[in-house]
């Protein structure tokens, strides 16, 4: 898990100018902005040369996945235990050399372009960017199916007014904040997520959105106990306040 951090006042409204009103529901998160060391007088690469899923290690060689989406939202999926099974949520933008993500925790997370392929460095609360970064590592894009699922996903409400969150990584590694690890595969359906309890969930594409089904056991059953909404954070652009 990140540490938290000390959340700086300096403004987003620059930042947040001209974009669209967020819609319901909103996720209400507090985000630490810093400014980080212009790499140079160039423009800014393209946005979509970096939308989509970034597969990457931590420091202690923990993989997880940089999500950028194309409305400027970014999520990571590091996640280690049931209390971090909602990742991380942020807002990112293009630079000269590649893409930057600030994360409410007060991390950074740079996408540098090195050569023919693209370079992670991630930056803690107490680094600034443009020195040594806390961690470093090779960034690969996931491709094919998997690529619309890697993320944060809220699935359905519980009884306290909670979401049930699970974070599916592009490696295969699935966690949940109520059944701790498991793993994940692509199926012609959907997303299916099976679990140590022997509880297996699904997320599909309906008339709806998206949803998720879930049942006890390998197969799934006629009538299948649970059926909920699900919602991949970030696809809808959720709040950011100083």
């Amino acid at each position: 898990m990140r540490l938290p951090a000390i959340l700086c006042s300096l403004p987003l409204l620059v930042l947040l100018t001209g974009c669209p009103a967020p819609e319901a529901p909103l996720d209400k998160t507090s985000i630490a902005v810093v400014s980080p060391t212009p790499f140079s007088n160039q423009p800014n690469l393209s946005a979509e040369k970096f939308v989509g899923a970034w597969a990457a290690s931590d420091q202690n060689g923990q993989a997880f996945d940089l999500v950028l989406f194309p409305n400027g939202q970014a999520v990571t999926t590091r996640s280690k235990g049931t209390s971090g099974a909602m990742g991380e949520r942020g807002f990112w933008r293009t630079t000269p050399r590649g893409a930057t993500a600030f994360f409410a925790d007060g991390w950074t997370d740079h996408l540098v372009v090195e050569g023919d392929g693209i370079l992670h460095q991630g930056y803690a609360a107490d680094r600034p960017p443009g020195g040594t970064p806390t961690d470093q590592s090779p960034a690969v894009r996931a491709d094919g199916d998997k690529a619309g699922f890697v993320g944060v996903w809220r699935l359905n409400k519980e009884a306290d007014g909670s979401y049930l969150s699970i974070v599916l990584q592009s490696s295969g590694r699935a966690f949940s904040n109520v059944n701790g690890e498991g793993k994940w595969e692509t199926t012609p359906e959907g997303a299916r997520c099976i679990w140590p309890d022997s509880w297996n969930d699904l997320i599909f594409r309906s008339p709806e959105g998206y949803q998720k089904r879930s049942w006890v056991g390998p197969e799934q059953n006629a009538t299948p106990p649970d059926i909920s909404d699900a919602v991949r954070v970030g696809e809808s652009r959720f709040q950011i306040t100083p």
